[in-house]
């Protein structure tokens, strides 16, 4: 009988080892992380071409970033991706001028309109990984009357 219980005890212990392993970390409240900062510029000139610098961007899920998205462009400019959008989850969007905060926008964003020399934050947790190719601005050039994306305002996410 003696070694049936030695053989039960190590049984249990195995089992609880590995139900420890196998349960998943709890993080807490992912959007009340420390941010990981980023900066993509509208950039561009009136007739001649548009672009986002950089226009390719890497994001991490259950990551809580700080996206700034500042003009430093004469026009305003879009800053658009439905995949994205529908990808993350958005804490907040955060106005701000002369460095303080004016204003924040909650709940669900799908298109961030920047004029001229102003930024706005987007804050946000990436939940869902892609690859999304439809990062675009859909303004139309004052000169031409394309639409920026047409004159080379595009760009790529990534969320791994």
């Amino acid at each position: 009988m003696k070694i049936n219980f030695y053989i039960l005890i190590n049984i249990l212990i195995i089992v609880i080892i590995s139900s420890k392993t196998l349960q998943s970390k709890n993080l807490g409240d992912l959007t009340k992380q420390k941010p990981i900062e980023m900066n993509v510029q509208l950039n561009g000139k009136t007739g001649k071409m548009h672009f986002f610098s950089p226009n390719i961007l890497i994001f991490k899920t259950g990551k809580l970033y700080k996206l700034k998205i500042i003009n430093t462009s004469k026009s305003k400019h879009y800053f658009s991706s439905s995949n994205f959008s529908k990808s993350i989850f958005t804490r907040k969007i955060q106005i701000n001028k002369n460095e303080k905060k004016v204003a924040e926008v909650k709940g669900n964003i799908s298109e961030i309109e920047v004029f001229p020399n102003n930024e706005v934050e987007w804050w946000f947790v990436p939940i869902k990984t892609g690859e999304f190719d439809d990062l675009i601005c859909s303004v139309k050039d004052l000169q031409t009357n394309k639409k920026h994306s047409e004159m080379g305002m595009v760009g790529k996410i990534i969320i791994e």
